[in-house]
C-alpha cells in the first residue's frame, strides 16, 4: 500500500479529543442530579427521566409556569442547550436493557391510578374526525385550539425539547425504521421528516376514517387497530413488523368496547418487533356511558398491560407530557445469551430433522 493512500481513521490527537469529549460529557451530566443513564436502563426511560430533570431546572430559573411546549432552542440558556446535547449523546449509547415483571408492577399500579376518560362525543366517520386535530406534525407546532397547537409527536412521545441536537438524535433512532401510526388522521410525517433529513423506511397510517387521501400523506391502511384480523390484514399489506408504533390522541381513547381495548394491546404486542417501542399518549379510554362502562374500559386496559408484562419481555414506562400522562411499551431485544440459546435450538432442530426424528 502506498503511503499517500493510507489515511488513519483516528490520529492520536483525534483519539485524545474524542476521549476528552466523552469525559467532558460525563462530567457535565454528573453536575445534575440523577441524569446519567443507568445500567440496564432503556433509551425511552432515560429520555423520560432526563427530560423531567431539564424541565425542573428550567422551572427553577423561569418559574413554575414555564411550559416546555412554548420554548424554542433560541430561548433556552446555553448551559441547558449543552445539557440537552449531552443527554442526546448519552441516550444513543448501546445498552443491554433489562427489566422484570416485578419492576413493572409498580408502574402498572401508577398507570391504573392515572388512566383518564376521553369525554368527546362519539365520532363515527371521516367528517366527524376531521373536526379534531388530525394533522399533528412531528416537530412543527400547528395552529389549533388551546394547548393542542403546542403538541407534537416529538414533544409528547419522545422528549420535551426540540433542538438541533435532538433532531440529530431523532435521525439516529428513526432512519430506516418501520413506523406504524394508529389513527394517524391526515398525517404527513414522512414528508416532514424527510425535510429534516430523517429517512424512515416507511410510515404506515392505520386509520379506518381517512377518505380522499391527500397528496404527500403517509400511506393509509383502512383498518381499525382493534380489529381481530389486524395482523393478517397488515401482513397482506406487506407489513410483518413495526419498529415503532405511535398512538397519538387516538386509541384507546376512542374505543368504547373493553374487548376492543384488549384486542388493541394484543395487536400492538404481535406487530411490535423485538427491541421496538410502542408509544401511546394521552393515557385515556372512552368516557361515554355509565360509570360502570368507563370502569370496565379502564380495567380492560390495565389488565391487558398486565398480560404483556407477564411475558417478561417489556419495560413499561409511565410518562407525563404536555400535562397529560402517556405510556411507553418497550419490547426488549433478546440478550446475547438468549440469541445463542435460539441459535443452538435451531441447530438441534435441524440435526433432528436430518436424522428423520422430526418431519
Amino acid at each position: 500500500m502506498k503511503l499517500e493512500e493510507y489515511t488513519p481513521q483516528n490520529t492520536p490527537d483525534e483519539s485524545k479529543e474524542k476521549e476528552k469529549s466523552s469525559f467532558d460529557r460525563e462530567q457535565s451530566l454528573r453536575e445534575y442530579e440523577n441524569i446519567e443513564r443507568q445500567s440496564g436502563e432503556s433509551q425511552a426511560f432515560y429520555l423520560q427521566r432526563a427530560g423531567t430533570t431539564v424541565t425542573k431546572k428550567l422551572k427553577e430559573k423561569f418559574g413554575m409556569l414555564f411550559d416546555p411546549g412554548r420554548s424554542k432552542e433560541e430561548d433556552l440558556p446555553q448551559n441547558i442547550i449543552t445539557l440537552i446535547e449531552d443527554i442526546s449523546l448519552e441516550a444513543l449509547k448501546a445498552k443491554e436493557n433489562s427489566t422484570s415483571s416485578f419492576k413493572n408492577e409498580g408502574v402498572i399500579r401508577d398507570i391504573a391510578e392515572n388512566v383518564e376518560y376521553h369525554n368527546r362525543g362519539k365520532l363515527t366517520d371521516s367528517d366527524s374526525f376531521d373536526t379534531t386535530q388530525r394533522n399533528r406534525k412531528f416537530f412543527e407546532i400547528q395552529p389549533g385550539k388551546g394547548a393542542a397547537k403546542r403538541e407534537t409527536y416529538w414533544n409528547t412521545l419522545f422528549f420535551p425539547y426540540d433542538t438541533k441536537a435532538t433532531r440529530s438524535f431523532a435521525k439516529e433512532i428513526l432512519d430506516d425504521k418501520t413506523i406504524v401510526l394508529l389513527g394517524g388522521g391526515r398525517s404527513q410525517l414522512k414528508e416532514e421528516l424527510t425535510e429534516n433529513d430523517i429517512t424512515p423506511r416507511e410510515i404506515i397510517n392505520v386509520d379506518p376514517f381517512v377518505e380522499n387521501v391527500e397528496e404527500g400523506a403517509d400511506r393509509v391502511v383502512a383498518l381499525s387497530a382493534s380489529d381481530e384480523n389486524f395482523i393478517d390484514r397488515m401482513n397482506e399489506e406487506g407489513i410483518v413488523g413495526a419498529d415503532e408504533i405511535w398512538a397519538e390522541y387516538s386509541v384507546p381513547a376512542y374505543l368504547e368496547d373493553p374487548r376492543e381495548i384488549q384486542q388493541l394491546i394484543q395487536n400492538i404486542d404481535a406487530l411490535l418487533t423485538e427491541g421496538g417501542t410502542a408509544r401511546i399518549w394521552p393515557l385515556e379510554v372512552g368516557g361515554n356511558g355509565e360509570e360502570g362502562d368507563r370502569i370496565f374500559r379502564k380495567e380492560a386496559l390495565v389488565t391487558s398491560i398486565k398480560e404483556i408484562n407477564a411475558t417478561g419481555t417489556y419495560e413499561i414506562i409511565l410518562q407525563k407530557a404536555a400535562g397529560r400522562h402517556g405510556i411507553t411499551l418497550h419490547k426488549l431485544a433478546p440478550s446475547r445469551e438468549e440469541l445463542q440459546k435460539r441459535e443452538d435450538e435451531e441447530k438441534i432442530k435441524e440435526i433432528r430433522k436430518q436424522l428423520g426424528l422430526i418431519s
